[in-house]
């Protein structure tokens, strides 16, 4: 994929500046001093989003924080949003979730929905030839977690993923619409339903979940896929996550992050892992690089420079491996480094909730431009 010129970032930079100086800057200070005594805040954010699978995208962002116990000041606020972008090339994600948090943080819960298109076209050096792959995820899902503080910071829970996948092969020509739907035959990818039991191990004594400026959380979440509970495959997948944060100065916090995952047994092609997903490294198109094994690793440098306004550098590396079938280690590499700066502006200084803008760069022409609502990690 060819870099794009700088002034293609010009309408997400004048977008940002408008949030922060514009009418909708002065909303969000409004609702904030509102809502305060009862530790409620409303926030709507309109999204325009670009990354190297989705093309660009528009919808937004609806955000609700709240306490579930008026009294209650050791939890951090709870969360309900809501989710909804539609693209340029016919891509959409529609996603309810939910994070709850009780019982002076004793209690943690959080379950989402959802409903997804993702249109691929990607493009694979096949030893020294270009390999197109244009098809279509069609995906639904549901996730719902509980956790429960068991001693000191660490917590210990129970989970379930439910996810129904179909592919699709419309949305290139007719040859390149062929070519990849007999490239899955081959492979024996198919359409499937995942659906697992885990449990989930973490610990967290983060200052507070949503901007961190200090503490440490990790988790380990071994997943259970078996027929009996309606799933299509039998095997066994557990991710992993572990983030440090450290305030170097008032306004300058480093970030760290390691994550993955690793499956064993009889692995369907949608319960592989993928890279670039979960924000395990922006500047790749998430799902173009598949595999049984991942590790990703990066770092972030956030420096609040002035009132609201802040950036940030970041940088990483990761893998990805582990395919078996003839034609799938395609979807593997063994080095996908990223680097990249951004932009934040802080719309609600209660909540400490940041609209961010990054632009991040990888191997082979692999970049992205991100516009979010927190922080990747």
């Amino acid at each position: 994929m060819e870099l794009k010129p700088i002034y293609y970032m010009l309408p997400y930079l004048l977008f940002l500046l408008f949030v922060g100086t514009g009418a909708y800057g002065q909303q969000a200070k409004e609702i904030d001093s509102t809502f305060n005594e009862a530790s409620r805040t409303l926030l709507v954010v309109p999204l325009i989003s670009n990354s190297p699978v989705m093309d660009t995208g528009f919808g937004g962002l609806g955000m609700y924080f709240f306490k579930i116990e008026r009294e209650d000041v050791a939890s951090p606020p709870s969360l309900v949003s809501l989710y909804a972008i539609y693209t340029t090339n016919n891509s959409y994600i529609f996603t309810p979730f939910g994070r709850f948090f009780w019982n002076e943080d004793k209690n943690r819960a959080s379950i989402g929905v959802g409903t997804l298109r993702i249109n691929n076209d990607f493009t694979y050096d096949d030893q020294g030839n270009d390999l197109r792959l244009v098809y279509s995820e069609i995906r639904n899902f549901v996730t719902a977690e509980y956790s429960r503080k068991i001693f000191g910071d660490f917590y210990l829970g129970m989970l379930y993923l439910g996810t129904k996948t179909k592919y699709k092969f419309d949305q290139g020509s007719d040859q390149e619409n062929d070519f990849a739907r007999d490239f899955f035959a081959q492979n024996g990818i198919e359409d499937n339903f995942v659906s697992s039991i885990g449990l989930n191990l973490s610990f967290d004594n983060r200052d507070y979940p949503y901007y961190p400026t200090r503490g440490l959380t990790f988790s380990i979440r071994p997943k259970l896929n078996r027929e009996w509970l309606g799933s299509d495959n039998d095997y066994i997948d557990t991710d992993y996550m572990i983030s440090y944060f450290n305030s170097l100065q008032d306004n300058l916090i480093l970030a760290l992050n390691i994550s993955g995952g690793f499956a064993s047994g009889d692995v369907p092609f949608d319960g592989y892992q993928n890279y670039g997903v979960r924000n395990s490294l922006r500047g790749y198109e998430a799902g173009k690089y598949k595999g049984r094994n991942m590790i990703a690793s990066q770092a972030e440098l956030r420096w609040r420079f002035y009132r609201k306004w802040g950036a940030v550098a970041f940088g990483g590396t990761g893998s990805i491996w582990g395919n078996e079938n003839n034609g799938e280690e395609e979807f593997e590499r063994a080095w996908l480094p990223s680097a990249g700066l951004g932009l934040r502006y802080m719309v609600s200084r209660e909540k400490k909730i940041n609209v961010r803008l990054d632009y991040a760069i990888g191997v082979d022409g692999n970049q992205g431009l991100y516009f979010g609502v927190m922080e990747a990690f």
